[in-house]
């Protein structure tokens, strides 16, 4: 009949009821009427032998009115006859715990309302900055199906956002450049990452503009929903590249006719120059076999037609070395070498035996000096700083130092004149074309020699430096990647 017939003090104090009181009161009684239904039938099953037992979380009323949950677990017992004695029921009180979940319940409803809140506000913004944006601004499905295009396309592209929403950009895209544009979208999907492409769209007037679009995969709960795409013109810039790109072409079709130019020039003037210097020297053999006592006058003005020869045919031949390396035509095959062996062989070759009897005083600190270089071109250098020191410390009477060691990795050869030094307002300026220090009247040269060494000296992956002090002579410093077996 539902009625209680024992209660322990535990279940007095949850409920709110005394133990007599408890006598008088059913289960149903004060069972919550939302949760009496499901009691009910679970009653019924047990009673039935459907099942042992019960357990369900219910609600009952409290002495005061309150709802209290608790958990029931319920189960039968019987006599030796199979006839119903009575129920044990287990009663634990919930409540905390269901006000607890029902506050969780209740926060996760207002993170919720508020995620949807923001999310609403943030696609507002998003939709506001995409509407007034110069770029165009596009949504596009999985399959790059346009579902949303912003308002800038009309100033872009001529056409509507609605004339191109539910369309695919392909439809809009230069033929040649609808290849790569395919791979990209495909490659996007398959590494979950983003692309940047240079492409040509068509205007609705049928014309093409250079635009730049950049795309990113869009992600919902992890996974990829839409894409993303942000389009410049750069239409501009792509004019302007081609610009620099047909001055450039027409630069070095200037620089290989300059080359060409100065080449046959060179060619031209080497001949007479020859002829010139051949019959000048024939004037002096013939007046000294004649036994005519030709004044020094007559001999000073030989010898300045001899020097003036020199000084052309070596002004020649240093333009044309620059002029050919402009316009790529410097041979350079680089090998691995030795760089000791190097500064043997332009010493013994052409500063063995000097009018003046001075010499070249080379200490080796290294045997192994392997650099990886044109040979040609470092020799060329070689001769132009031995050149530069004996020229400037004619009178000197002293003989020109070169030092070769190794440090940090590094091959270094020194140079050392005791010459006329170079006035330090003049050596930041040594580098260029053309230019030769102040104090260098009277001795020939150039003005070449050093831009012509500091470009093979880089065209070999080394440096040059240059030190000089006034009256007491001057440094020069090469250095080159060291090659370590």
């Amino acid at each position: 009949d539902g009625y209680w017939i024992e209660v322990n003090d535990r279940l007095c104090q949850i409920l709110g009821y005394t133990k007599e009181e408890f006598k008088h009161l059913t289960f149903y009684g004060i069972t919550y009427e939302e949760d009496l239904e499901e009691d009910l039938k679970n009653k019924q099953k047990i009673v039935n032998g459907e099942q042992p037992g019960f357990s369900m979380e219910k609600r009952y009323v409290h002495k005061n009115k309150s709802l209290i949950w608790v958990l029931l677990t319920v189960s039968l017992v019987r006599n030796s006859l199979g006839e119903i004695q009575h129920f044990v029921a287990q009663i634990i009180d919930i409540s905390e715990r269901k006000k607890m979940e029902e506050e969780n319940r209740l926060l996760i409803e207002e993170n919720n309302r508020n995620k949807a809140i923001q999310l609403n506000e943030v696609k507002n913004m998003y939709r506001l900055l995409a509407d007034n944006i110069i770029d165009l601004v596009c949504l596009h499905s999985l399959d790059t199906t346009l579902q949303y295009v912003s308002p800038s396309v009309k100033n872009l592209l001529g056409y509507t956002p609605e004339e191109l929403t539910g369309t695919l950009p392909e439809n809009l895209v230069h033929p040649d450049d609808l290849g790569k544009l395919r791979n990209k979208f495909i490659s996007i999907i398959s590494s979950k990452g983003s692309f940047s492409e240079q492409l040509r769209l068509r205007h609705v007037d049928g014309e093409y503009f250079w635009f730049e679009t950049n795309a990113t995969l869009v992600y919902e709960n992890g996974k990829p929903v839409s894409f993303q795409s942000s389009t410049r013109d750069i239409t501009q810039r792509k004019k302007a590249e081609q610009i620099i790109e047909d001055t450039l072409i027409q630069e070095r079709q200037l620089n290989e006719l300059r080359t060409n130019l100065v080449s046959t020039i060179s060619h031209e003037f080497r001949t007479p120059m020859t002829t010139i210097r051949t019959s000048a020297e024939l004037i002096t053999m013939y007046l000294e076999g004649s036994g005519y006592n030709f004044n020094s006058q007559i001999e000073k003005r030989v010898q300045t037609i001899t020097k003036e020869i020199d000084r052309i045919v070596e002004l020649m031949d240093a333009v044309l070395t620059i002029s050919k390396d402009d316009a790529g035509k410097t041979s350079f095959n680089p090998v691995y070498c030795n760089l000791k062996e190097i500064c043997i062989d332009v010493i013994e070759t052409s500063y063995t035996h000097l009018k003046d009897n001075r010499t070249v005083e080379a200490v080796y600190d290294v045997d192994d000096a392997v650099i990886f270089a044109d040979i040609n071109l470092i020799k060329y250098s070689l001769f132009n700083v031995l050149n530069n020191a004996f020229k400037y410390s004619q009178g000197s009477n002293k003989n020109v130092r070169l030092h070769l060691y190794n440090i940090d990795n590094k091959v270094v050869v020194e140079v050392i004149d005791f010459g006329i030094g170079i006035p330090e307002e003049d050596q930041s300026k040594l580098f260029n074309t053309f230019y030769r220090a102040s104090n260098s009247n009277g001795i020939q040269g150039t003005g070449l020699g050093l831009y012509i060494i500091k470009m093979f000296t880089k065209k070999n992956s080394g440096k040059v430096k240059l030190e000089s002090k006034l009256g007491v002579g001057t440094k020069v410093t090469l250095k080159f990647p060291l090659i370590t077996p």
